[in-house]
């Protein structure tokens, strides 16, 4: 009989969750939340080019988006399905975070991801950005990324791939929570309200739906990422 034996990187998973409370903390001091501004600048990019590739994926045609210095965005698409393109943006961050810290897991260089995503965010800002703010801040933000994956050695640039990773996920779930507020009884418009005028469906129940898509393609990353499976164990 042969059989598997299951284990999880403990070391690792710690690690990852120190990080993750550490930016939380920074977060939350005056002056020194600035550190972390430009990672979570990055999440609102990550955001608004979700909302983008969604209507891509399904049809519909990408015209702009806006970025502004208080983390806010705007894009613009049409055509597409609609509910897809509403929920990407909400679920985007988390997602691509969780897959950040996948492909890293399993053995995709860190210098090779940076480079990558400066070559992406390059792009998506020339094809797509149209405000000042965020043209110059998205470019500013992709030379850099372009710089630490040449310049970076590990495990320096393995800190920053999982800092970006970290702060795309809690970028992720704290769009989700300050929504989950204005769903549960606010009259500004967002994209559950609209979802809701749309379906029918109340503008809170879009936004448990996301935070439990979102939830769940984390902790599958996660799984994929960090819970080994030892070789098959011969026996008769």
């Amino acid at each position: 009989m042969s059989g598997f034996s299951d284990g999880w990187r403990w070391t690792e998973l710690a690690g990852l969750a120190v990080l993750a409370l550490v930016l939380l903390v920074l977060w939350q001091i005056p002056g020194v939340g600035l550190v972390v501004y430009p990672f979570r600048l990055f999440g609102t990019f990550v955001h608004e080019i979700s909302h983008g590739l969604a209507a891509l994926a399904t049809g519909g045609n990408f015209h702009r988006f806006t970025v502004s210095p208080d983390l806010s965005g705007l894009a613009w698409s049409s055509g597409g399905w609609g509910w897809v393109i509403s929920s990407a943006g909400y679920i985007g961050s988390a997602v691509f975070g969780g897959l950040l810290i996948l492909l890293a897991a399993r053995g995709f260089t860190s210098r090779g991801l940076l480079i990558a995503l400066g070559l992406l965010l390059a792009a998506m800002c020339l094809l797509f950005v149209r405000n000042l703010f965020g043209i110059g801040t998205g470019l500013g933000l992709a030379a850099l990324m372009l710089l630490a994956g040449y310049r970076l050695r590990p495990p320096w640039s393995d800190l920053l791939l999982l800092v970006l990773a970290l702060q795309l996920v809690l970028d992720g779930f704290n769009s989700l929570f300050t929504l989950l507020r204005l769903s549960a009884g606010s009259n500004v418009q967002t994209d559950a309200m609209s979802m809701a005028q749309a379906t029918g469906i109340p503008a809170l129940i879009w936004t448990l739906i996301w935070a439990a898509i979102s939830a769940a393609m984390l902790l599958f990353a996660l799984r994929a990422a960090y819970r080994k499976r030892a070789a098959p164990a011969a026996g008769a």
